[in-house]
């Protein structure tokens, strides 16, 4: 049992620190995730990495010296996690928005963004009365090997084990890092770059395009900002990706990873939607009565998320918005820029990637990012899943319309 079990409060402040390094890396805008479902920018996927690489090792090597953590890895119940990753990809590749990236959007002041947060609460809803069901309770038993991560059951595996898989794979994901381009067709690579390797012509003008889509909307134009609003486009736009200050916060963001595992649980934004749903118009169902009895501080961290967000969108990068109406580039140069089509789709998307985190027991914070700090099997099939599903969707409904800003 873990000697410490911090306050629920404690999640708030959690919260606003991944809100705000997320914020700065541009992960509210939906072009972001657009782009990294066309393959256009890799930048997202690339986090993630980076962040399950460090926060591994740092987790496993704490948990081997004898520092207790609050493991939960999510249970591997091979078809509803497939199935809801599936969901997952496509629902995000039609909106543009993660559950946690929504909540960091409303705190960009992202317009078309206030609509995924109604069509995630439907979402859910339509999974807390599937989960009743027959066929609910099959998909989340049925091929159900319990909490499995890559040494075994987060219960009887060594930690010494646990330490050398998540070096080799710490390892495997920091060399895919170094040969991996940032952007598509590019020929320079991440990692590599930090030894000050110059951007070639094409870089240059993806990262010109990727700084004038992440300012689309400003409510000040970029000349007016503080230093650090210049730092956080260095990092979020910098062909090398992997600069200083990108390893700086991905390790920020790894350690408040393992952190959270430390103080009471790993962080994870979808429960929150059933929490919602169940409180309002649900609570008989005997899913949001299983919701009640385990929800812990997610309504608190994704407060905070959104909270984090804000502060970073209004006072250092000044990209807030303050709710103007924008078009993701990707979008508007396939479908125009009819705001009733967008807001269908973010509607409708964000309905796919509720619906399908809740049947698959948790999002890519619950999954993709605290589970593969924790080296969690779910996490993997989970996120193999999405990221299949998604480039396949991108592919069908973007097909070969420019992701540049001036179409």
């Amino acid at each position: 049992m873990n000697a410490i079990t911090a306050p629920m409060w404690v999640g708030l402040p959690l919260g606003v620190g991944f809100g705000a390094i997320a914020s700065l890396w541009g992960i509210g805008n939906p072009e972001t995730i657009i782009r990294a479902a066309r393959l256009i920018d890799r930048l997202l996927p690339a986090c993630f990495l980076l962040v399950t690489a460090l926060g591994s090792v740092l987790l496993y090597g704490l948990h081997a010296s004898g520092v207790a953590m609050h493991f939960s890895p999510k249970p591997s119940y091979i078809y509803g996690v497939v199935l809801g990753g599936i969901l997952f990809g496509v629902g995000l590749a039609l909106s543009g928005y993660l559950p946690v990236t929504a909540l960091m959007a409303i705190g960009e002041g992202r317009r078309d963004a206030l609509l995924a947060i109604p069509g995630g609460l439907l979402g859910a809803s339509a999974w807390t009365a599937l989960a009743d069901t027959g066929f609910g309770r099959w998909i989340v038993s049925e091929a159900n090997f319990g909490d499995l991560v890559a040494g075994g059951n987060i219960h009887d595996v060594p930690p010494a084990r646990m330490v050398a898989i998540a070096l080799v794979y710490a390892a495997a994901a920091l060399g895919a890092l170094y040969f991996l381009p940032r952007y598509r067709a590019s020929r320079h690579c991440c990692l590599r770059s930090i030894r000050g390797a110059e951007p070639d012509a094409y870089d240059r003008q993806m990262a010109l395009d990727t700084t004038r889509y992440l300012n689309e909307g400003a409510r000040e134009p970029a000349g007016r900002r503080i230093r650090l609003a210049q730092l956080s486009e260095q990092y979020a736009t910098d062909p090398g990706f992997f600069v200083r200050a990108t390893l700086v916060a991905g390790s920020g963001v790894a350690i408040l990873g393992v952190l959270a595992l430390f103080l009471r649980q790993q962080f994870g934004q979808s429960t929150t939607y059933s929490w919602v749903v169940g409180v309002l118009f649900m609570r008989d169902s005997a899913y949001s009565q299983n919701v009640f009895a385990t929800i812990g501080w997610e309504p608190l961290t994704d407060l905070g998320v959104l909270i984090g967000a804000f502060l970073s969108a209004y006072l250092f990068t000044g990209r807030f918005t303050a709710f103007a109406k924008v078009t993701p580039p990707s979008w508007r140069n396939r479908f125009g820029d009819n705001p009733r089509l967008r807001q269908a789709a973010v509607f409708g998307g964000s309905f796919l990637t509720l619906l399908g985190a809740r049947m698959a027991g948790g999002c890519t914070s619950g999954h993709t990012l605290s589970g593969g700090i924790q080296l969690s099997v779910s996490a993997w099939l989970f996120t193999a899943s999405l990221a299949v599903a998604a480039v396949l969707t991108a592919r069908l409904v973007y097909r070969d319309a420019s992701w540049r800003v001036d179409g």
